[in-house]
């Protein structure tokens, strides 16, 4: 697949190949790390911090700041140079502006692919691997060589964590992710395998066959992205991933997670309350997606309502009602959006974000965990 580039006898240039005076000893790495910044340098000095504990040296770093050049910028190069070791092969670049969650990621993906790795590693910035996360990765990938994308388990992170993903004194670590269901039967539903269980009732395993890799933390096969291309950039946020596993698995790739290898999510897209972006774009991808897969999309809407829209209704109602009407608002933009075809960013400037009052009522939580919420 082509990159959209010519080579010197203009003829397309595929993903990965070489640009115009690079060669074959470029590849020096076998592991790409990638991980995406967004306004949260702090976030992605600790990841590197994790990253550079692993056990596997043979890695390196494209750290892509998701804005525009300029202070913030600069600042974030400041903070990876005191973070990174000298000797370390760090690269950091500048997108130009928010090209969301795919559009970021590719950006360093084409970079990382010019030096001929064997894997690609996606990181996100909230997410601490552990020392020998990486390892079991390449382990797993080395004992499925037909899976393209291999993932691990992911644990939730408590407030004020070190990182180091060990029990706290309130108990076992829940788990997030250990591995994602796409279900047919129910119009296409999205879900995490063991989300909410404590990880200690759930002894790890070897490598087994999911229905996607979450975008938190996913390491793909190099030549499988080369053959497939790109991560899907139209969705802006949330599903991008979840569709482009399904185009590696409909290209005769495999899609695998390994208990064994775990790391922590500190998740800071998550709270009490739901963002104007988070809400919109979770709910219009959601039709996207169900009507890109051939699922029935009405069925689909309807399934995603009663687990994802009415839950965070709910929410909203006993943490902030003065929001309500603007969560509503969003819902019907994301509807209406979603019927008309219209992928990409949008404006969402006009739709201030909630600010929770105090109350004394228990949070109401969403009951199942979707695919998408990778940022």
């Amino acid at each position: 697949m082509s990159d959209g580039t010519l080579d010197r006898f203009g003829a397309p240039r595929a993903i990965g190949d070489p640009m115009e005076g690079e060669s074959e000893m470029l590849r020096d790495a076998r592991v790409a790390t990638i991980v995406l910044n967004y306004r949260h340098p702090d976030d992605t000095v600790a990841c590197l911090a994790a990253l550079q504990r692993s056990t596997c040296l043979d890695q390196r770093f494209v750290v892509v700041d998701n804005d525009a050049e300029g202070p913030a910028h600069d600042e974030l190069r400041a903070a990876v140079a005191a973070v990174t070791a000298p000797a370390t092969d760090v690269t950091v670049l500048a997108t130009g502006g928010n090209l969301g969650y795919a559009g970021g990621n590719n950006v360093g993906i084409r970079h990382a692919l010019q030096r001929r790795p064997e894997f690609l590693l996606i990181v996100n910035p909230d997410l601490h691997v552990e020392p020998t996360t990486i390892e079991r990765l390449l382990a797993a990938a080395r004992d499925v060589p037909d899976a393209a994308a291999i993932g691990p388990r992911i644990v939730h992170g408590d407030t004020g964590s070190d990182g180091t993903g060990a029990a706290s004194s309130a108990g076992p670590r829940r788990i997030w992710f250990d591995g994602g269901v796409f279900d047919r039967g129910r119009a296409g539903a999205t879900t995490h395998v063991n989300m909410g269980r404590p990880e200690n009732e759930v002894p790890p395993g070897p490598p087994r066959d999911v229905d996607y890799v979450t975008g938190a933390c996913l390491l793909l096969r190099a030549d499988a992205v080369r053959a497939v291309g790109l991560l899907p950039e139209d969705y802006f946020l949330y599903f991008e991933e979840t569709d482009y596993n399904q185009q590696l698995a409909a290209a005769g790739w495999r899609l695998v997670v390994d208990s064994r290898a775990r790391a922590v999510h500190h998740k800071r897209s998550s709270g009490d309350l739901p963002t104007p972006a988070y809400t919109y774009y979770m709910r219009r991808n959601k039709q996207l997606f169900a009507r890109r897969m051939g699922v029935d999309e009405a069925a689909a809407v309807e399934e995603f309502r009663k687990v994802w829209v009415d839950p965070w209704r709910r929410n909203v109602a006993a943490r902030a009602p003065h929001w309500s009407a603007t969560f509503d608002a969003l819902v019907a933009r994301a509807e209406a959006d979603a019927a008309a075809g219209v992928t990409g960013p949008v404006d969402l400037s006009a739709y201030p974000a909630p600010d929770a009052e105090p109350q004394t009522e228990p949070q109401i939580e969403p009951q199942t965990q979707l695919q998408g919420e990778h940022a």
